[in-house]
């Protein structure tokens, strides 16, 4: 067969061999077409469009000091605050019936805070004119983060004025590294004697109408906790009385936050911890104090500074698993020991870490140290 074929083409003309030539080419070509056109094709996706460049030598991506996880400082001068930057509003809570309203203390730096007042009690347990004790409570944050109006101190002030029964006012007070410390001091300093002349003469009603200032008590966590005891000892230093004579009767020191160069207790020994606090502390002042100042580390303080705290009331909380709970527990022992006259309480919690009171609010050891904190405010 393939001999007949190659003989009927070998009897073909030159023009007519072209011709089949041809045609074979043109059925090649249509079947290359066919499978180009009728096979399914794969596409590649589009790639994103890719992110603009970093210019690492920018200033405001040079980062000039890592408190993680608070905030981060850029060269620039630029801060990223991680945490405590939201706000709620004030207004009834309606868990506890607690009335809230924000104040400004000085319009000039912006300085203000948040009150609270507890609901009316029930039929025949009604509340008398000026009976209500007052708390002046500073939030902590490490002197960087957080506000009187974060949800979290919003959600706490409200349980300690509904179970303690007090006019609260939760300062806001500016923060480091924009306003290094004294900044936090002075602005607590200006509305606690705020408090005071307010409650005595007012125009601030709930101060003046329902708070009774012979009555009245400091309070913070943390960073909070130090600037109470700092507020105490500037008083002492000042006479023992604030703006119209009003004097502090206690001081609630929650979780303190209070260091020094050398450990205390079991306090960590670890270099790098104790290099790393002592870092985070001179960020917080811009290296105005070292860490053996005692308006970080009271326990520098003798005997007889001390004695100038105050009030007549001190009492102390701390975390079993805190890193600051040895120096609060020496904070106690050192002001029993120097010879001040007042009553010093303490209470421990066990297996917690630092300020867990505030992360964990529903769990029973947080409801625990809230009838801790409410007996200690209401007790006269």
């Amino acid at each position: 067969m393939v001999a007949k074929i190659k003989r009927q083409i070998g009897g073909l003309s030159l023009l007519a061999k072209l011709g089949l030539l041809l045609l074979a080419l043109l059925l090649l070509l249509a079947a290359i077409l066919l499978l180009v056109f009728l096979l399914p094709r794969h596409h590649r996706r589009p790639l994103p469009p890719g992110s603009p460049p970093v210019n690492a030598s920018d200033p405001d991506n040079i980062v000039a000091f890592d408190f993680s996880p608070f905030l981060i400082l850029y060269k620039s001068g630029r801060v990223h605050r991680m945490d405590g930057t939201d706000r709620v509003p004030a207004g009834v809570d309606e868990a506890t019936g607690v009335t809230s309203k924000d104040v400004v203390i000085d319009r000039s730096t912006g300085v203000g805070a948040r009150m609270y007042l507890p609901p009316a009690k029930g039929a025949g347990k009604k509340d008398l004119g000026g009976a209500l004790p007052v708390l002046v409570f500073y939030h902590g944050g490490a002197f960087v983060i957080e506000s009187a109006f974060t949800a979290k101190y919003h959600d706490y002030l409200n349980k300690v004025t509904a179970k303690a029964r007090v006019v609260a006012v939760s300062v806001d007070y500016r923060l480091a590294p924009e306003h290094p410390v004294p900044t936090a001091y002075d602005d607590s300093w200006q509305a606690l004697n705020w408090v005071a002349k307010n409650g005595k003469s007012g125009p601030e009603p709930w101060l003046r109408d329902r708070g009774n200032m012979s009555r009245l008590f400091l309070a913070g966590d943390s960073a909070g906790a130090n600037i109470a005891h700092n507020m105490a000892m500037r008083a002492g230093k000042d006479g023992g009385q604030l703006e119209g004579g009003v004097a502090i009767t206690g001081i609630l020191l929650l979780d303190p936050y209070f260091w020094g160069k050398n450990p205390v207790g079991a306090e960590t020994t670890d270099p790098a911890r104790r290099r790393q606090y002592e870092a985070t502390w001179s960020f917080i002042c811009d290296g105005k104090y070292g860490i053996d100042d005692p308006l970080v580390d009271p326990l520098s303080m003798p005997a007889p500074e001390w004695r100038k705290l105050a009030c007549s009331r001190v009492a102390v909380t701390v975390s079993d698993l805190d890193d600051f709970k040895e120096r609060g527990k020496a904070y106690a022992a050192a002001l029993r020991d120097s010879g001040w006259g007042g009553e010093v309480e303490e209470y421990e919690t066990a297996g917690e870490v630092h300020v867990y009171f505030l992360d964990k609010p529903s769990s029973p050891k947080s409801a625990k140290e809230l009838t801790f904190v409410a007996g200690y405010l209401s007790h006269e």
